[in-house]
Protein backbone atom coordinates (compact mmCIF):
# COMPACT_ATOMS: atom_id res chain seq x y z
CA UNK A 1 0.00 0.00 0.00
CA UNK A 2 1.34 3.55 -1.26
CA UNK A 3 1.57 5.92 1.48
CA UNK A 4 2.89 9.51 1.12
CA UNK A 5 5.20 10.01 4.29
CA UNK A 6 6.55 13.54 3.18
CA UNK A 7 6.65 16.91 0.61
CA UNK A 8 8.38 19.91 -0.13
CA UNK A 9 7.92 22.89 -1.94
CA UNK A 10 9.71 23.55 -4.99
CA UNK A 11 7.97 26.42 -6.38
CA UNK A 12 4.97 28.68 -5.96
CA UNK A 13 2.56 30.83 -7.64
CA UNK A 14 -0.35 32.79 -7.57
CA UNK A 15 -2.08 29.79 -9.44
CA UNK A 16 -0.27 27.12 -8.41
CA UNK A 17 2.54 25.15 -6.68
CA UNK A 18 4.96 22.47 -7.48
CA UNK A 19 6.00 20.20 -4.64
CA UNK A 20 8.27 16.86 -4.56
CA UNK A 21 5.87 14.13 -2.58
CA UNK A 22 7.53 11.25 -0.99
CA UNK A 23 5.67 8.08 -1.24
CA UNK A 24 6.08 5.03 0.93
CA UNK A 25 5.58 1.76 -1.02
CA UNK A 26 5.72 -1.65 0.19
CA UNK A 27 9.71 -2.02 -0.25
CA UNK A 28 10.58 1.13 -1.71
CA UNK A 29 10.64 5.13 -1.58
CA UNK A 30 9.81 6.83 -4.36
CA UNK A 31 9.80 10.57 -5.01
CA UNK A 32 7.35 12.37 -7.28
CA UNK A 33 6.47 16.23 -8.51
CA UNK A 34 3.23 16.78 -8.40
CA UNK A 35 1.52 20.50 -8.98
CA UNK A 36 -1.05 21.98 -6.80
CA UNK A 37 -4.01 23.89 -8.40
CA UNK A 38 -7.04 24.75 -6.81
CA UNK A 39 -10.19 22.54 -7.40
CA UNK A 40 -12.62 24.46 -10.63
CA UNK A 41 -16.15 24.14 -11.68
CA UNK A 42 -17.34 24.64 -15.16
CA UNK A 43 -20.74 24.93 -16.61
CA UNK A 44 -22.79 23.92 -19.75
CA UNK A 45 -25.41 27.01 -20.19
CA UNK A 46 -28.44 25.99 -22.50
CA UNK A 47 -30.91 28.72 -23.11
CA UNK A 48 -34.64 28.87 -23.49
CA UNK A 49 -33.96 27.97 -27.69
CA UNK A 50 -31.74 24.52 -26.87
CA UNK A 51 -28.58 27.09 -27.37
CA UNK A 52 -24.78 26.89 -25.98
CA UNK A 53 -23.82 30.16 -24.28
CA UNK A 54 -20.34 30.19 -24.80
CA UNK A 55 -17.03 32.46 -24.52
CA UNK A 56 -14.39 33.30 -26.87
CA UNK A 57 -11.61 33.70 -25.17
CA UNK A 58 -7.98 33.76 -25.32
CA UNK A 59 -6.01 31.04 -23.79
CA UNK A 60 -2.55 32.58 -22.83
CA UNK A 61 -0.89 29.00 -22.29
CA UNK A 62 -1.65 28.14 -25.99
CA UNK A 63 -1.57 31.42 -27.21
CA UNK A 64 -4.41 31.44 -29.34
CA UNK A 65 -8.80 32.58 -29.13
CA UNK A 66 -11.22 29.68 -28.77
CA UNK A 67 -14.33 29.12 -27.74
CA UNK A 68 -14.87 27.95 -24.26
CA UNK A 69 -17.65 27.17 -21.74
CA UNK A 70 -18.21 29.71 -18.06
CA UNK A 71 -15.51 28.33 -15.54
CA UNK A 72 -13.35 29.62 -12.73
CA UNK A 73 -11.24 28.61 -9.24
CA UNK A 74 -13.20 27.29 -6.56
CA UNK A 75 -12.02 30.11 -3.93
CA UNK A 76 -11.87 30.02 -0.12
CA UNK A 77 -15.04 30.13 1.38
CA UNK A 78 -17.31 28.74 -1.73
CA UNK A 79 -18.24 25.18 -3.06
CA UNK A 80 -18.20 24.49 -6.25
CA UNK A 81 -22.29 24.64 -6.70
CA UNK A 82 -21.84 28.42 -5.65
CA UNK A 83 -18.78 28.56 -7.76
CA UNK A 84 -20.70 27.76 -10.31
CA UNK A 85 -23.50 29.97 -10.26
CA UNK A 86 -20.87 33.08 -9.61
CA UNK A 87 -18.73 31.99 -12.59
CA UNK A 88 -22.10 32.11 -14.93
CA UNK A 89 -23.33 35.51 -14.22
CA UNK A 90 -19.57 36.96 -14.30
CA UNK A 91 -18.59 35.24 -17.51
CA UNK A 92 -22.18 35.41 -19.57
CA UNK A 93 -24.29 37.56 -17.63
CA UNK A 94 -27.09 34.61 -16.91
CA UNK A 95 -28.46 33.06 -13.63
CA UNK A 96 -29.68 29.63 -13.51
CA UNK A 97 -32.99 28.21 -12.75
CA UNK A 98 -31.52 25.09 -12.00
CA UNK A 99 -27.95 23.72 -11.56
CA UNK A 100 -27.29 20.31 -11.88
CA UNK A 101 -24.12 18.49 -11.41
CA UNK A 102 -22.75 16.37 -14.18
CA UNK A 103 -19.97 14.91 -12.40
CA UNK A 104 -16.07 15.67 -11.75
CA UNK A 105 -13.12 15.35 -13.89
CA UNK A 106 -9.47 15.14 -13.63
CA UNK A 107 -7.08 16.65 -16.26
CA UNK A 108 -4.01 14.44 -15.05
CA UNK A 109 -4.23 12.64 -11.64
CA UNK A 110 -0.70 11.26 -12.38
CA UNK A 111 0.97 14.64 -10.94
CA UNK A 112 -1.98 17.51 -11.01
CA UNK A 113 -4.59 17.54 -7.82
CA UNK A 114 -6.91 20.01 -9.56
CA UNK A 115 -10.00 18.64 -9.50
CA UNK A 116 -13.25 20.16 -12.09
CA UNK A 117 -16.57 19.67 -11.17
CA UNK A 118 -19.05 19.90 -14.22
CA UNK A 119 -22.69 21.72 -14.18
CA UNK A 120 -25.47 21.91 -16.51
CA UNK A 121 -27.12 25.62 -16.58
CA UNK A 122 -30.76 25.52 -17.27
CA UNK A 123 -33.51 28.10 -17.10
CA UNK A 124 -31.25 31.25 -17.44
CA UNK A 125 -32.55 34.99 -16.72
CA UNK A 126 -30.14 37.92 -17.25
CA UNK A 127 -27.72 38.63 -14.03
CA UNK A 128 -24.61 40.21 -14.81
CA UNK A 129 -21.78 40.31 -11.73
CA UNK A 130 -18.83 41.82 -11.93
CA UNK A 131 -15.88 38.98 -12.50
CA UNK A 132 -12.22 39.19 -12.43
CA UNK A 133 -11.39 38.87 -16.07
CA UNK A 134 -8.43 40.56 -17.55
CA UNK A 135 -9.99 40.49 -20.88
CA UNK A 136 -13.43 41.51 -22.66
CA UNK A 137 -14.87 38.27 -22.63
CA UNK A 138 -17.17 37.67 -26.20
CA UNK A 139 -20.45 36.09 -25.67
CA UNK A 140 -22.06 33.63 -28.38
CA UNK A 141 -24.66 30.88 -28.70
CA UNK A 142 -24.80 27.77 -30.82
CA UNK A 143 -26.93 25.00 -31.39
CA UNK A 144 -26.52 22.49 -28.88
CA UNK A 145 -27.13 19.55 -30.71
CA UNK A 146 -24.53 20.39 -33.40
CA UNK A 147 -21.93 20.90 -30.64
CA UNK A 148 -19.70 18.03 -32.04
CA UNK A 149 -19.19 20.34 -34.84
CA UNK A 150 -17.00 22.80 -32.92
CA UNK A 151 -14.74 19.84 -31.56
CA UNK A 152 -14.16 18.52 -34.88
CA UNK A 153 -13.52 22.02 -36.37
CA UNK A 154 -11.20 22.20 -33.42
CA UNK A 155 -12.94 25.72 -31.93
CA UNK A 156 -13.25 23.85 -29.05
CA UNK A 157 -10.21 21.61 -27.76
CA UNK A 158 -10.71 21.62 -23.56
CA UNK A 159 -11.07 18.06 -22.67
CA UNK A 160 -12.93 18.96 -19.31
CA UNK A 161 -15.41 21.31 -21.86
CA UNK A 162 -15.29 18.09 -24.29
CA UNK A 163 -16.37 16.07 -21.31
CA UNK A 164 -18.78 18.03 -19.37
CA UNK A 165 -21.13 18.52 -23.14
CA UNK A 166 -20.54 14.80 -23.63
CA UNK A 167 -21.95 14.76 -20.29
CA UNK A 168 -24.46 17.01 -20.47
CA UNK A 169 -26.26 15.36 -23.53
CA UNK A 170 -25.97 12.22 -21.70
CA UNK A 171 -28.01 13.99 -19.08
CA UNK A 172 -30.43 15.68 -20.95
CA UNK A 173 -31.26 12.02 -23.09
CA UNK A 174 -32.16 10.12 -19.80
CA UNK A 175 -34.55 12.94 -18.76
CA UNK A 176 -36.13 13.13 -22.12
CA UNK A 177 -37.37 9.45 -21.81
Amino acid sequence: MAKRVGERIIFKTKFFTIKDIDIQFENKKATYQILEKRDSALIVPINSKNELVLIKEFFFAIDEYQLGLPKGSIDEGYDELETAAKELQEEVGFKAERLDKLGEVTLSPGYSTQKTYLFLARGLSASKLTGDEEEVLEVSTYPFNKFEDLITQGKITDARMIAALYLAKKFLEKKSK
